[in-house]
């Protein structure tokens, strides 16, 4: 029951009540109108709507851990992207972020913007981040990623859950999404996120001819490696796209996360149509990935670089983002690069 209808069933119950004990003052004091019986008013105990309605929820997350929440989550702290993805479409915001691409995704201008800027810092790197600064941030649940946070959760133990994920294909992201949505009472948010995302994915995969053979690669240097098919940002694309890259071997892809590392020569045998660059940069100053690889005369040779259709993007939100706002940002940015009179 919801806090303003319970508010409503107990003033229904007070004027009944007091219906009632006016009608029997009445009957017992015909003769005596002047003075009526004292009557004793008791305030009612009113339970928080939350506390009142909330069941307890069990999850598993995708390490296998299980944990039990007995109350709503409201505070949220996020040392992954992933996280304030899933936050901004709930209409929630973090009480706390890691640095570096959290930071980034959550000041542009699709998440947060300049208010991003002034949620509270968790600081440490983004793989060892600050024990101390979220127990303080006093979190309800912390969100980190699967195969980098899992450290985190013996530090975490006894003090606040630590959830891990990480999706590897759109379903699973709409997935998470609804279950956080559950746990912060948000099921509806979640609901309509999961729709605009499905609808604008369904729209696509109408319109798109498929036509134009994409590729996604990532990396620092000119070690790259290529997304499969069977990666998040795959999954996608091959709805959309001639996207013929596979994972051939599974000593390649050890972690199952979709990826495998790639050579320009093996690269040329495919030679596609349209080339989408993930660069990442852990010092000041590193060039692009596409600059690096121009050094080679192979990548001369490419389509997509002969057709000058090698795009750098967004690596924080095409690479890190993983919700489904960062898809949908994925979905319209390389629509309109591929097919530009139809999006």
């Amino acid at each position: 029951m919801s806090r303003t209808k319970m508010k409503v069933s107990l003033l229904v119950i007070a004027g009944m009540a007091m219906l009632a004990a006016c009608s029997n003052n009445t009957s017992n004091n015909k003769g005596d109108v002047s003075s009526p019986a004292p009557t004793e008013t008791i305030e009612p105990t009113i339970l928080p709507a939350s506390e009142a309605v909330f069941k307890p929820i069990t999850i598993e997350d995708d390490t296998g851990e299980a944990l039990v929440f007995n109350k709503p989550v409201e505070k949220v702290a996020c040392v992954v992207s992933l996280c304030v993805d899933v936050l901004i479409e709930l209409g929630m915001e973090p009480i706390a972020i890691a640095e570096s691409g959290v930071r980034t995704i959550a000041t542009s201008p699709e998440f947060f913007g300049s208010k991003g800027e002034s949620i509270p810092s968790i600081g440490g790197s983004f793989f060892e981040p600050s024990i101390e600064d979220l127990v303080t941030a006093e979190p309800d649940l912390v969100i980190g990623l699967k195969g980098v946070h899992d450290s985190l959760r013996e530090g975490l133990k006894g003090v606040v859950p630590l959830v891990l994920s990480n999706p590897s294909n759109y379903m699973e992201s709409i997935a998470f999404l609804e279950t956080i949505g559950k746990l912060t009472g948000k099921t509806l948010e979640a609901e309509e996120a999961k729709q605009r995302f499905l609808d604008k994915l369904n729209d696509a995969m109408v319109k798109a001819p498929k036509n134009k053979k994409a590729l996604i690669i990532f990396g620092s240097d000119v070690n790259f490696s290529v997304v499969t098919g069977s990666g998040l940002g795959g999954t996608v694309m091959k709805e959309i796209s001639n996207y013929p890259w596979k994972v051939e071997k599974p000593e390649d892809d050890p972690y199952g996360e979709g990826s495998v590392p790639y050579s320009l020569e093996k690269l040329l045998v495919e030679n596609p149509d349209v080339i989408f660059v993930e660069s990442y940069s852990f010092s000041p100053g590193t060039k692009p990935i596409s600059e690096q690889l121009a050094a080679s005369p192979i990548w001369s040779k490419l389509k997509a670089v002969q057709n000058q259709q090698v795009h750098e993007v967004r690596s924080p939100i095409w690479g890190d983002g993983r919700g489904t706002r960062s898809l949908g940002i994925m979905l319209d940015e390389s629509l309109a690069i591929m097919y530009p009179d139809l999006f």
